[in-house]
């Protein structure tokens, strides 16, 4: 319930952000961006479940990019963002389901894996000198792993479900360094969690922007998070990682 509450106001306070971006900015016109990107992931860390006996079964991860590709069932990897004079509201959506062989502390086992990310930020410029602006940002993130773990033990076989879904609430700044016609660089960083969903998440954000046309641009990225879950008996450390390339349609 207490943390319902904190989601509850933390949307009320998005929604107030860009009612007020669009009253303070009525002179200014709204720009919009989508980016369907690819992100060269790898992932390392652990999850797992604690059993009906209070054991902790745990799997651990470690798998390149070229190993989650091989073993990837589905994506969709979306970002959307919205200016207007000095705020901005961005979404970022990340969905893959993974499916390969791996090992618990006592058997081999085959892991199906549904991993759901979806930020939603609000952020304001608050600095703008020449070619370099500033921002600060808000929002929450919303994680949702759906994992089913098939066991086989000797002649025995167990197909355990588990995972969970939660939200954290989100604080950073990012760096917006336009270095020539047409390229620019932003920085962005975020802590979030603080005990509300997961007891700490951190990510790092460098985008390098390429505009081809009016309306059309390429996006370089490498971006790196790290997410400490332990609730309801469900873990989940992971830490992903990887470069990206997107194709952005400004309008």
């Amino acid at each position: 319930m207490f943390k319902s509450l904190i989601f509850k106001s933390l949307m009320s306070c998005l929604l107030m952000s860009l009612l007020l971006a669009s009253h303070n900015a009525k002179a200014e016109t709204w720009a919009f961006e989508v980016t369907p990107y690819l992100w060269l992931v790898n992932q390392q860390g652990q999850t797992g479940y604690v059993d009906e006996n209070g054991i902790p079964i745990i799997v651990d991860m470690d798998m390149s990019f070229s190993e989650i590709f091989e073993n990837l069932d589905g994506a969709v990897l979306l970002n959307f963002q919205a200016n207007k004079g000095n705020w901005q509201f961005g979404i970022d959506l990340v969905y893959m389901k993974l499916k390969y062989d791996t090992k618990t502390d006592f058997a081999s086992a085959e892991l199906t894996a549904k991993q759901k990310m979806l930020d939603i930020v609000v952020a304001y410029r608050f600095s703008k000198q020449a070619n370099i602006e500033w921002y600060a940002f808000a929002g929450a993130r919303v994680i949702d792993i759906s994992n089913k773990l098939e066991v086989s033990f000797f002649e025995q076989r167990r197909e355990p479900s588990f995972g969970d879904d939660w939200y954290d609430p989100l604080i950073g700044i990012k760096n917006k360094w336009s270095f020539s016609d047409g390229f620019y660089l932003i920085s962005r960083a975020d802590v979030a969690g603080f005990g509300v969903g997961s007891d700490f998440s951190w990510s790092l954000n460098l985008t390098m922007n390429q505009d081809l046309s009016e309306n059309w641009a390429l996006k370089y990225s490498f971006r790196y998070i790290d997410v400490d879950y332990d609730d309801n008996d469900f873990i989940f450390d992971m830490a992903s990682s990887g470069f990206g390339l997107g194709i952005t349609y400004q309008f």
